[in-house]
């Protein structure tokens, strides 16, 4: 039973990330540390995600804005040392509330922003600030190795910008790649990544490979109007 919750969670979210770019973490992380109960859980997610994010990112990189991945990509490189040192203090009570107050803060602020008026497409397109970009990729790197959740401070500040879905969707991706790749590589190296956890990535990746699968071919019905 506890297998099937895990795989239905990543075919669910590897489904949702590669249809918005984002979604994998928001709604695999609980269900991940409700059900492994250990903080082994975290490295687990970010081997997945970086799996899903890769998966989709190869098919979209080339639409991806270079200049704000860049600032994206290297205020993450100064968050992600932050955000492990953070995981490796907490306990797995303290990372099931931090991923509640993450989940549900971003939900309010979705629900902000959806109450706010709409914008024709391609209206209001802002151009990506140093400073704006270098902190909403802290935020995201410190999240991502606290967590195994870069998604909701990236995708705050993208939607900001009101980029189009394309180039929103493949700078998300392939930000996650890259930051993924690189906690994935330190949980590695930390040992972090035990034979159990590496057995469990094998079984679950075929769902998330098959979810990624969906989700690009939900991509393509999906309005841009927000």
């Amino acid at each position: 039973a506890s297998f099937v919750l895990l795989a239905l969670a990543a075919f669910t979210g590897s489904a949702i990330q590669g249809a918005f770019g984002f979604g994998f973490a928001i709604l695999a992380a609980p269900v991940f540390l409700v059900v492994m109960n250990s903080s082994g859980a975290v490295p687990v997610l970010a081997v997945l995600n970086f799996a899903v994010s890769f998966a989709v990112a190869l098919l979209v990189w080339r639409q991806t804005p270079l200049r704000l991945f860049g600032l994206l990509a290297l205020g993450s490189v100064a968050g992600v040392p932050i955000g492990l040192g953070l995981f490796h203090r907490a306990s797995v009570a303290e990372l099931k509330l931090a991923v509640g107050i993450v989940i549900m803060s971003f939900a309010l602020l979705l629900l902000a922003r959806e109450r706010g008026p709409v914008k024709s497409k391609g209206a209001g397109v802002s151009r990506p600030s140093r400073t704006g970009s270098l902190v909403a990729g802290l935020l995201s790197g410190v999240m991502g190795g606290a967590l195994a959740m870069p998604g909701p401070a990236a995708m705050l500040y993208l939607s900001t910008l009101r980029l189009p879905k394309e180039e929103s969707r493949a700078v998300s991706l392939v930000l996650f790649s890259f930051s993924y790749a690189l906690i994935s590589g330190v949980h590695a190296a930390s040992g972090g990544l035990g034979v159990s956890r590496l057995l469990l990535i094998g079984e679950l990746m075929l769902f998330v490979l098959l979810g990624a699968l969906a989700g690009q071919r939900l991509a393509r019905y999906i309005s841009e109007a927000r």
